[in-house]
């Protein structure tokens, strides 16, 4: 069920009023008055690259800074202006920060050597060797580019190996870009909540791309499954004959909440494994999050392939990987024999995939996290916690109703929330208050950088200074903005209007 499923041209009409207030013009103004080099950098590249990451829909930040360097926590725009960074490069940085010595030196001495694309190098064996060190249950790696590439690998190779076509989902999920990721992706990508969501039926979730250029899948191809354990059980069984896998990550951005998504991860991989369904394990997001061995060793998740990228890059150089089964792995490596491999095998090797200076970075980030140990996790879990016992003393204090919510080694945000977790993934994407953005612009004027929305990572970036400034930066902003008639409950501040 969608919670208040009256609200969507409440939202609508509020952010409207919202933006039209005398403080928000000023907010904006201000913003904008401190970094006129990066406007006019925005600007350009707006004619010229629109698939920036600063200008593409639906994550872009309001008036982005131009980034001229960055080092550890912290990055500096075109204008002058440090931040601590809590974005982080979508957290890819979080582990170590930005440019950490010990990369830079490993990759800078093996530039010197680098021998290019499409050439097999022995750091292919030893970045897979050390990848076995933290991920044992794999017992090959393809490595690739992106995450978006990794999880489509996984789906074909795992097509290939069951004969089978269709893939099931979860709502919510996030696998990439590619055409069945975008279907009934994260809410903030369909517009959710001012936009009502689809029906879920004894079929599973109405399948529903979020994007212009990509057909809607046919139930041959996609079932998309509800956040509700019994349900989504229930529809595997019943295609169980039919599905090629079932993807699922173990804890979502669009759902926060590991203490509930976790048990419905493993309860449904549990129930593929009874069946001989294969199971793809999204790790790109919690993949080292919650130890070393992510996920799938944290919780006992069995599965048959697993994706990982994100922190495995080193440097923001594009890496990932999908590491799993021999058995279905295979299918990506020659026989040996032309005639035997044609239209037996699959291809996932591109020009630039386990390229020299991707591999040399990845192994000297993962190989700086296998030093640090487990005394990086206690440090990180320590960071955060600090934060969220200074924010349950500013709501006993001010009575704003403002959370950080995320998993693992960290990735989550700030956010306004009438109570601390969700089990029902609509109600929790209904409660969301997409005004919050506000909260980015008033951060930015206070030496904090997050993105659209205040989102917060960390890991090895940020030192106990850094985290109690973001705090106060953060209580700050927000007992300015409702002095400024800020509505903590958006869809309730409608309502009343």
């Amino acid at each position: 069920m969608s919670a208040r499923p009256d609200a969507a041209p409440q939202v609508r009409n509020a952010m409207h009023d919202l933006l039209g207030q005398q403080w928000v013009k000023d907010l904006f103004q201000e913003v904008r008055a401190r970094q006129p080099g990066s406007g006019a950098v925005v600007e350009e590249v707006r004619s010229l690259h629109p698939a920036s990451h600063m200008l593409r829909p639906f994550l872009s930040p309001q008036l982005p800074p131009a980034m001229a360097e960055a080092s550890g926590g912290r990055i500096v725009d075109v204008d002058g202006n440090e931040y601590i960074d809590c974005h982080l490069g979508f957290s890819t940085q979080s582990l170590h920060g930005h440019n950490p010595e010990p990369v830079v030196a490993y990759v800078r001495d093996r530039m010197r050597t680098g021998v290019g694309n499409g050439n097999l190098h022995p750091l292919e064996r030893d970045l897979a060797l050390l990848m076995r060190e933290f991920v044992p249950h794999c017992e090959q790696f393809a490595f690739l580019n992106s995450g978006t590439e990794a999880v489509r690998t996984a789906v074909k190779l795992a097509r290939a190996h069951t004969g089978r076509r269709m893939v099931a989902k979860f709502e919510g999920a996030v696998h990439g870009s590619y055409d069945l990721a975008v279907h009934n992706s994260a809410f903030w990508y369909h517009g959710h909540p001012a936009v009502p969501f689809p029906p879920i039926g004894p079929d599973g979730v109405g399948r529903t791309p979020f994007e212009p250029g990509v057909p809607t899948a046919g139930p041959d191809d996609l079932l998309v499954l509800p956040n509700d354990t019994a349900a989504a059980v229930e529809l595997i069984e019943r295609h169980a004959a039919e599905l090629a896998c079932v993807l699922a990550e173990p804890a979502l951005s669009a759902f926060p909440f590991p203490e509930v998504t976790v048990p419905t991860t493993r309860e449904v991989a549990l129930t593929c494994r009874r069946l001989g369904v294969p199971v793809v394990l999204d790790e790109v997001l919690t993949g080292f999050r919650f130890g070393p061995g992510g996920a799938a060793r944290a919780f006992d998740i069995p599965a048959d392939l697993y994706c990982y990228g994100k922190v495995m890059s080193g440097l923001a150089i594009p890496i990932s990987a999908v590491g799993g089964r021999a058995e279905i792995m295979e299918r990506a490596r020659t026989s040996g024999r032309y005639a035997a491999d044609l239209g037996g095998r699959v291809s996932v090797a591109g020009t630039h995939t386990a390229n020299h200076l991707a591999l040399c970075a990845s192994y000297a980030t993962l190989s700086l996290l296998r030093d640090k140990g487990e005394e990086y996790y206690a440090e990180t879990r320590a960071k955060v916690t600090l934060i969220r016992e200074r924010l349950a003393v500013f709501r006993a204090e001010h009575g704003v109703p403002l959370w950080l919510t995320g998993f693992g080694d960290f990735m989550g945000g700030f956010q306004l929330l009438p109570k601390e977790s969700f089990t029902d993934y609509r109600e929790y994407a209904g409660a969301v208050n997409p005004a919050l953005s506000l909260l980015s612009l008033m951060l930015r004027l206070r030496g904090v950088y997050t993105l659209n929305s205040p989102v917060f990572f960390t890991g090895g970036a940020h030192d106990k200074a850094d985290i109690e400034t973001v705090v106060a930066a953060v209580t700050d902003s927000m007992l300015t903005m409702r002095r400024n008639g800020f509505p903590l409950d958006l869809t309730a501040g409608a309502a009343a209007r």
